[in-house]
């Protein structure tokens, strides 16, 4: 994949984010690999960054179940944890921008669901921006990282608060797990470098999240300019299935829909047309324009390419 096909990967996803947010709203679908039954942070999350001891007590009026609390420092979160073990009730999130000693984390999991400890962050030093991200909690963005050296593996956390658990041969099939913790996250999340390698942060995610993919795929194929896009909106406005095309297989207009078959039989574009109520010079026009293929672009690899992760 070029560094052109990249980029327009990622115009993609900043261009569907909101509505692929949305749809796992309204459709109660998670888009990442966990289940662990916590509540979505995606909409109306409380997202408190504590800078130093003095602002602990809000902790007491803005630890609500979708709370976000971000430590920016060891001082406040040694506070932290203070404030919260006599706490009669855990609540939210406590995000961690490095990897803190191991004793204070019996303390903290009194008072938090989940605990974010980010050995490797996107945002080094700056913790406001790292806040700024998980109120946008872009699905394809990523906030950090923990290597493990014993497990052979690293955890990616994602602005919504997900996780992705990825074995390091995905990374390098015949590398060094010390490789992996010189690992860095740029460009605010949205690169992964180790060495001189990187990776997409959304490629990445869609290789390792179905959901996403098949998510993202759809928003695309609905709200391109392509002949498949336009074909499956009609459609879709219309209340038809794909099986109401008369004389024309359910799995052509399938095929037709993703842009597998780009330059439809005339006949076939007739009845397309003559079935949705609109002309046939339409769907003639969006054959002589260029269209995406997101089918490739969204289809994962097994193992990442030296220069990006294909998906």
């Amino acid at each position: 994949m070029s560094r052109s096909e990249n980029k327009a990967d990622v115009s993609i996803i900043l261009k569907h984010a909101p509505e692929i947010e949305r749809s796992r709203t309204m459709n109660g679908n998670e888009l990442h690999n966990e289940s662990d039954g916590s509540q979505s942070f995606l909409e109306r999350r409380s997202v408190v960054l504590i800078e130093n001891p003095g602002e602990v007590p809000r902790l007491a009026s803005r630890r609500k179940l979708n709370s976000v609390i971000v430590a920016a420092n060891d001082i406040s979160l040694d506070a932290i944890a203070h404030a919260v073990v006599s706490s009669p009730r855990k609540a939210g999130v406590l995000v961690i921008p490095w990897l803190p000693r191991a004793e204070i984390f019996p303390f903290l999991l009194r008072g938090f669901h989940r605990l974010l400890p980010l050995r490797i962050t996107a945002f080094p030093g700056n913790t406001k921006r790292l806040c700024d991200a998980i109120i946008a909690g872009e699905s394809a963005r990523l906030i950090g990282a923990v290597p493990d050296m014993a497990l052979a593996a690293v955890t990616l956390f994602r602005a919504d608060l997900s996780a992705l658990c990825l074995p390091k041969h995905w990374f390098d099939q015949g590398g060094d797990m010390a490789e992996i913790q010189a690992m860095k996250i740029e460009e605010d999340g949205a690169i992964v470098r180790i060495g001189s390698r990187r990776w997409e942060s959304h490629q990445i995610v869609s290789a390792f999240d179905a959901n996403f993919r098949r998510t993202l795929r759809r928003m695309e194929l609905t709200q391109n300019d392509s002949l498949g896009g336009l074909i499956r909106s009609a459609r879709k406005q219309r209340r038809l299935g794909r099986d109401e095309f008369p004389g024309i297989d359910s799995k052509t207009i399938a095929r037709i829909e993703r842009n597998e078959i780009n330059r439809p039989q005339r006949e076939t574009l007739r009845l397309i047309a003559q079935t949705l109520g609109v002309p046939v010079e339409l769907l003639m026009e969006k054959i002589a324009q260029p269209t995406t293929d997101a089918t490739a672009l969204y289809s994962p690899t097994p193992h990442a390419g030296e220069h990006s992760a294909s998906a």
